[in-house]
């Protein structure tokens, strides 16, 4: 597969049969109903792990492309990093998008590497800043994540619950949960916020000086509480985590760098990083 980066246009060939055993890369090419396609880049191994998603329109034009990372993951299921990079003119003005949820396991989202630290003389990017807080309750974990603007703003909020180590649909949560709003939430929600005790806006600064355990007991079984910090893109993550009993650890994540990224990198870098960060006015939620 090649990328132009000057005509954002894909090039796919050199076709072989779908590999049962892939010792290497490779990319498999979908054709949709309304005539645009997908392609995907999955890494070798007999467990799929996708890198990129593309959705290409029939004159090779890229429309977006997405990425699917894990940041944590145990008996609550898995929470990911999704980001998500768009290049249709019909996006003119539109950040490029990031947000963190829990989702089903064993989507192909690619699994992180842990560093000793960010590489030295490096001066990344800070992009996003995320909090997940997991609880035990009905219908056995609820996971909440909340999205921040580098400045500390509230850009989203999701909830969604797991059992068994499995996601479960927002639609059962919200029977469930009633008086609370659930799933993909932009902007603040007070009431649900302040029910998982969420900060309005996060202290990025102050963290970052001097990081500390920022979450407030609620009426909620605590069992794992995480601060991510996301720089430059997601290509590095500086997580810390607090459980209950007071232990607290500190890690760094990165992911796999594409060819496909490097080439993308001068679009992606002309586009904000965050969401719908082009609609907002001063003082707007």
């Amino acid at each position: 597969m090649r990328v132009d980066p000057v005509t954002l246009k894909m090039w796919v060939g050199d076709e072989i049969p779908e590999p049962k055993h892939p010792a290497s890369d490779y990319y498999f090419r979908f054709v949709q109903a309304d005539g645009n396609y997908s392609v995907a880049h999955y890494g070798a191994g007999d467990q799929p792990i996708c890198y990129n998603y593309f959705l290409v329109r029939p004159n090779n034009s890229l429309i977006s492309r997405s990425k699917n990372q894990v940041l944590v993951a145990g008996e609550f299921g898995t929470v990911y990093g999704e980001s998500t990079y768009f290049y249709d003119p019909m996006y003119a003005g539109q950040a490029n998008e990031f947000f963190t949820v829990s989702y089903m396991n064993g989507v192909g989202g690619e699994p992180f590497r842990v560093v000793s630290a960010f590489p030295a003389g490096s001066n990344p990017s800070l992009d996003a800043v995320s909090l997940i807080r997991v609880f035990q309750a009905a219908p056995e974990f609820l996971i909440v994540s909340a999205n921040y603007a580098p400045d500390g703003h509230l850009e989203s909020l999701h909830v969604n619950g797991a059992k068994k180590g499995n996601w479960v649909h927002s639609t059962e949560i919200k029977a469930l949960y009633p008086g609370l709003e659930v799933a993909t939430m932009i902007g603040d929600r007070p009431k649900t916020r302040e029910y998982f005790g969420l900060p309005a806006t996060f202290p990025t600064q102050q963290y970052l000086q001097k990081p500390a355990n920022i979450f407030p007991r609620v009426g909620l079984n605590s069992v794992m509480e995480v601060v991510n910090m996301h720089y430059d893109r997601n290509r590095w993550v500086r997580q810390e985590s607090f459980l209950p009993d007071g232990t607290r650890s500190l890690r760094f994540l990165t992911y796999v760098v594409t060819e496909e990224d490097k080439v993308l990198e001068p679009v992606d870098n002309r586009r904000m990083f965050g969401q719908f960060s082009y609609t907002r006015k001063p003082g707007q939620n």
